[in-house]
């Protein structure tokens, strides 16, 4: 399991990549602590793959709402 937590538009975004036992990896993330979002469906063949996927869901959701202050 992995973690990366960043500020993307003012929001804290924190992303969690898990691995199964076949080696795919499912990821989840929160903006602000908030907003629980998980991909569990359809897993990817790697740790990198499920971090960039993760992140473009995460940024676009951060995007959307309006500029926040949260701190690094």
């Amino acid at each position: 399991m992995s973690t990366e937590t960043y500020v993307r538009n003012g929001h804290r975004v924190e992303i969690t990549i898990d691995q199964d036992p076949t080696g795919r990896c499912t990821w989840a993330y929160t903006v602000d602590a908030d907003g629980y979002t998980e991909m569990r469906d359809r897993p990817l063949e790697s740790a990198d793959a499920a971090m960039e996927a993760a992140k473009n869901h995460a940024n676009a959701k951060a995007d959307m709402l309006p500029a926040g202050g949260a701190m690094q």
